[in-house]
């Protein structure tokens, strides 16, 4: 094996710029997939990083589950049920309906529990207190923008009462009639900070308090914590099969995997069509080898090659082209990548804008791995031994009588 690489080499060194274009060929086919695929790679994992920050992958959001025109509802039964699986810390479920004051200024109000608040720890209030969460009471806490709207259009604030009405709704999702309306008195205990969600356009009260108005047995949600995002997953499976229906951030995640892998895959394929180019140089030169080698080729089959023999020695020349294309390859993309870092950067982050933007500015967009170097060489040692295998067979094909006949 030693010898017959020897051989290869030696034969190689007499064509130096014609391997050299061989070889510049598919490392420059190799690195422009490795550039695209870690930019691709680089994408995902900002992406991913982003959900991570802004999300607790520790919890399940769960709502009403959907099936067949049949609708599961959250009730009590269902959340002891939940609350009694392994790996759950504690289930913190809420009711939501939308509120009007006698001067038509509209907010949501969301009946919470004491859990609801240890999930969401951005609530922070501004001013004031929170509302008694051991018992029943009017007390309410407005949102940051519900507390702008109802100081300036009713000139309300801390301590002071006002009265709204929910809209109750019948089976269909239709209005009932206005007859039915219930009103109730809140006192405005306090309010929130901005948390640039929705909540800043909440009011929260106990959730006993909003049930009694909600006059359902059911509840609009529920939030549910575990104690180890690996257990997310198994989780929100056995919540589906109670036929509610369950999602976290993990699964948000799951899909940008399978987005950014689609689009990354098709992107490498796009730019590994630039390899094709390196292949038919390898046939190209190869064949010329063939015919340039037709009387060495005779003289070896005279003195006793086997055509498996000539087809190692032509092989093995492949094998030098595909390494040595794949490290340069590899060297290239990785300067590649960090100049799509340096360049492109700048111009993603302003196109994009928003969150995602930002969030590229503290990262690196390209994310060169040891699997997609090791994927690059790879490509590079096939794709040179699969287009030498047809000039080797040829080659082992020679007639030896009619390769002497040139000597």
């Amino acid at each position: 094996m030693k010898e017959l690489f020897s051989l290869a080499s030696r034969q190689l060194g007499r064509k130096k710029l014609r391997v050299f274009l061989i070889v510049l060929g598919i490392a420059i086919g190799i690195a422009a997939v490795i550039g695209v695929t870690s930019l691709g790679e680089g994408i995902r994992v900002q992406a991913v990083e982003q959900i991570k920050a802004q999300h607790d992958l520790t919890t399940i959001d769960v709502s009403a589950g959907v099936e067949a025109g049949s609708v599961t509802l959250i009730t009590d039964s269902k959340l002891r049920a939940i609350e009694k699986e392994e790996h759950v810390l504690f289930v913190a479920s809420y009711v939501k309906d939308m509120y009007v004051t006698q001067n038509k200024t509209a907010f949501w109000l969301k009946g919470n529990t004491p859990e609801y608040r240890q999930i969401h720890r951005n609530l922070q209030l501004e001013r004031g207190n929170w509302f008694d969460e051991e018992k029943e009471s009017n007390e309410i806490v407005l949102g940051y923008d519900v507390a702008k709207r109802l100081a300036a259009i009713e000139d309300l604030g801390i301590g002071d009462e006002f009265v709204a009405k929910i809209r109750l709704y019948d089976e269909d999702s239709r209005p009932m009639d206005k007859t039915r309306d219930k009103t109730a008195v809140f006192k405005i205990v306090g309010i929130l900070k901005s948390t640039g969600g929705e909540h800043d356009d909440e009011a929260l009260v106990e959730i006993a308090t909003a049930r009694e108005m909600d006059e359902k047995d059911a509840y609009d949600g529920a939030f549910v914590k575990v104690d180890d995002p690996a257990f997310a997953a198994s989780v929100g499976d056995k919540i589906e099969g109670l036929g509610l229906s369950a999602r976290s951030a993990q699964d948000v995640i799951d899909e940008v995997n399978k987005l950014m892998v689609a689009v990354t895959i098709v992107f490498g394929v796009f730019s590994g069509f630039s390899l094709v180019v390196g292949a038919l140089m390898v046939v190209n030169t190869m064949i010329i080898s063939v015919y340039e080698r037709t009387k060495e080729i005779g003289l070896s089959k005279a003195l006793g090659a086997s055509d498996f023999d000539i087809m190692k020695m032509f092989l093995a020349e492949c094998v030098i082209i595909g390494v040595i294309g794949g490290i340069l390859g590899d060297l290239l993309g990785i300067g590649f990548s960090m100049l799509i870092d340096l360049v492109g950067k700048p111009f993603l982050v302003s196109a994009l804008g928003g969150e995602l933007g930002a969030g590229l500015q503290t990262g690196s967009i390209t994310v060169v791995t040891p699997e997609i170097l090791a994927a690059g060489f790879a490509i590079s040692l096939v794709l040179s031994i699969v287009s030498g295998l047809y000039p080797a067979r040829r080659a082992a094909r020679l007639n030896p009588l009619d390769a002497l006949r040139q000597i």
